[in-house]
């Protein structure tokens, strides 16, 4: 099989050739270390005190906002780059340019979070750091300025289309270009303000959480028209204690809008993947009763058993991830990725429906053991599956 049959038979709950290998190209750290390039010498400047210094100065009198696009632009393309030169069947390939600078120190997104600059140990600059929301009710956002908002879409249509074109032949491109619903409702507020208004003010939460579901599909219409044959709508809805919010309630504010945007999605033939750090046990039979395609990571660290996933939702759902990325894929032996690898596959591969892939993205995870886990699937993953 090419690795588009192979991954959409493993996304339909049928049998590939081979189980997929997919992960997330999130990380300047990884991805550089992939291509052999450099840290962006003006990302690194922002640690120095000095030059930090001349930076916030600059900051306060132009609008950054198209350096970061430019940022952004090269980190989707060098995302692709990366993830065909592993060899991956499928990978998550982001292009989010949400955010401009403030200061060296701070940066602002267009829905309304205040998020601290974040730069790895190599100088890269990474995920910025979640700090607090800036609407503190209906008043902040109907004054919050909506243009850069509306400004998303073609942006991603215009990077994806050219990433696509360029990558789409050797990979399955899983596009991620912005936070979902419930995260881009309460982050957008905070989180107690955002409870609080759940409580006393239901009108105005329906009201932001449908102007997000409204402009989600817009993305999804950017991201179809582009060609990707696939999306990542990421929501984290739970702790490792389990979900923020009962199932219930979840359900009861979120469920119309997951529900509308998978149907947008299959009417557009895109694959939707539903991405939730935590501990999403019970969420499971919501994730397909809503219609996604598959879900992302199970976490480990979270204590999800991917065996028992895949006797609970494996016949509805397609399961993908569930690798550590704590220490496994920072610091384990060869031997030990593989051996994870032969257990996941053991637990998750049988009948189709599993994807292997990490649970998550960070700056410490290594190149090295990365490729180990292809090679591991390689060996092991090959159908009809004998483990014995």
């Amino acid at each position: 099989m090419e690795k588009h049959e192979r991954v959409l038979a493993a996304l339909e709950l049928r049998e590939p050739d081979r189980v997929p290998t997919f992960d997330l190209m999130n990380e300047n750290a990884v991805i550089n270390e992939v291509l052999g390039l450099k840290p962006n010498v003006a990302i690194r400047l922002l640690k120095n005190e000095s030059t930090a210094k001349a930076a916030d100065w600059l900051f306060k009198r132009m609008d950054s906002r198209s350096f970061v696009d430019k940022e952004m632009e090269r980190f989707t393309y060098n995302g692709a780059a990366a993830a065909v030169k592993m060899g991956y069947d499928a990978a998550w390939v982001s292009h989010t340019p949400h955010w401009y600078f403030s200061d060296s120190k701070t940066m602002i997104d267009v829905f309304g979070r205040l998020q601290d600059v974040s730069i790895d140990a190599k100088g890269n600059i990474a995920n910025p750091i979640y700090r607090k929301g800036l609407i503190a009710g209906p008043a902040d956002w109907e004054a919050w300025d909506k243009k850069p908002i509306f400004s998303l879409p073609e942006k991603v249509n215009r990077v994806f289309s050219g990433v696509q074109k360029e990558y789409g032949d050797q990979l399955f491109i899983f596009g991620f270009a912005s936070y979902g619903v419930f995260e881009n409702s309460w982050q957008a507020m905070g989180f107690e303000r955002f409870v609080m208004a759940v409580r006393k003010d239901k009108e105005f939460v329906r009201r932001l959480i449908g102007f997000n579901t409204d402009f989600f599909c817009i993305l999804l219409e950017a991201m179809a028209d582009a060609g990707l044959p696939g999306v990542i709508y990421t929501d984290d809805l739970a702790f490792r204690s389990g979900p923020m919010f009962s199932p219930k309630l979840i359900d009861e504010f979120f469920g119309d809008s997951y529900r509308r945007i998978t149907e947008k999605a299959h009417s557009l033939g895109l694959k939707i993947v539903f991405h939730s750090c935590g501990d999403t046990t019970s969420l499971l039979s919501m994730f397909a009763d809503c219609g996604f395609d598959a879900i992302h990571p199970m976490e480990p660290t979270a204590g999800m058993i991917l065996s028992e996933v895949k006797e609970t939702i494996g016949n509805r759902i397609c399961l993908i991830g569930n690798l550590d990325v704590t220490s496994l894929m920072v610091s384990g032996t060869r031997e030990e990725v593989f051996a994870a690898v032969r257990k996941m596959i053991a637990e998750a591969g049988a009948g189709g429906g599993y994807i292997l892939g990490p649970g998550h993205g960070h700056p410490g995870i290594s190149a090295k053991r990365l490729r180990w886990m292809v090679e591991a699937a390689h060996q092991y993953g090959h159908y009809p599956l004998d483990l014995s």
